[in-house]
């Protein structure tokens, strides 16, 4: 493992924006991460985690202290009947369409969700009715002095895009599914790429869903009926397709997207009463 110095990572975020690291490791394996976490120990850094880079926003300025990015992190993964187990790097797509093909049912929904398990369990990330939640059996973890650890489902503290009980790394879960038709799956994870491809934006950059679901109503939702779609600083814009989502259009720094972003919030608490909370991840900020 080697330690970099000043890495540029914009070309590691979805939204294709952002500064450098003060510094920077791509880990592979627990002990090249525990390696990582000794020598940011060492140092006295901060330490920012980095998956996938799909649900995040990074400083135009840089962050400072330690990167480290679990992107190929564990990239392994083996089934066991109904369990199978994923390492922290498997993208989450990759996890579904292979367990599909295995017959194994209960991640299809879950199609087309950008990231990596490890991201997707720190966040319980779901869709169409389907969370983390609901189908993991326990999650393996590093806490920060380098030490591996494993959290039972009930002690992961899992609730609506979050997981409380979690605290360090997550370096790869165990999901239990169920066997099922492998073409009925297959089928049935065909629809929902196709539902993603007709309502989201997908052409230009960025994090997916910036807001999370509103308690009763859907942030899009809100958004639209005030009239925001389309609105637009500098290459940011609100998606005219999809309410939730604001694009990098037009080499968008990552300050247009943050005031965005803000922008959004404010107005939609001014109309409505209700501060939308962010889904995506500000990191430098």
């Amino acid at each position: 493992m080697m330690i970099e110095q000043n890495r540029i990572l914009k070309d590691l975020c979805s939204y294709r924006t952002g500064g450098a690291a003060e510094f920077y490791a791509a880990v592979q394996t627990d002990d090249e991460l525990a390696e990582a976490l000794a020598f940011a120990a060492e140092k006295g850094l901060e330490i920012t985690i980095l998956g996938g880079g799909y649900n995040v926003l990074i400083s135009d300025k840089g962050v400072s202290g330690i990167v480290i990015n679990t992107a190929g992190l564990n990239c392994h993964t083996t089934v066991n009947g109904t369990e199978v187990y994923a390492g922290a790097g498997i993208m989450i797509d990759d996890l579904a369409e292979m367990t599909a093909q295995a017959g194994l049912c209960g991640m299809e929904d879950m199609s087309g969700i950008p990231g990596t398990v490890g991201g997707a369990v720190r966040m319980n990330a779901g869709a169409f009715a389907t969370e983390i939640k609901d189908i993991a059996v326990c999650v393996d973890m590093m806490d920060w002095d380098g030490r591996r650890y494993r959290v039972q489902n009930a002690d992961a503290g899992f609730g609506y895009r979050r997981a409380d009980g979690l605290k360090g790394v997550v370096t790869g879960a165990m999901f239990r599914l169920k066997q099922g038709e492998p073409e009925a799956i297959k089928v049935r994870r065909a629809e929902i790429l196709a539902k993603r491809d007709e309502k989201q934006p997908l052409d230009f950059p960025s994090c997916g869903s910036v807001f999370k679901r509103p308690e009763g109503n859907y942030a899009g939702t809100l958004i639209e009926k005030c009239g925001l779609k389309g609105f637009r600083i500098g290459g940011a814009v609100v998606s005219e397709k999809h309410a939730n989502f604001i694009l990098n259009v037009d080499n968008a720094a990552s300050d247009d997207i943050y005031s965005l972003i803000l922008h959004v919030q404010d107005t939609v608490e001014k109309e409505t009463g209700i501060r939308l909370e962010r889904e995506v991840r500000f990191i430098g900020f």
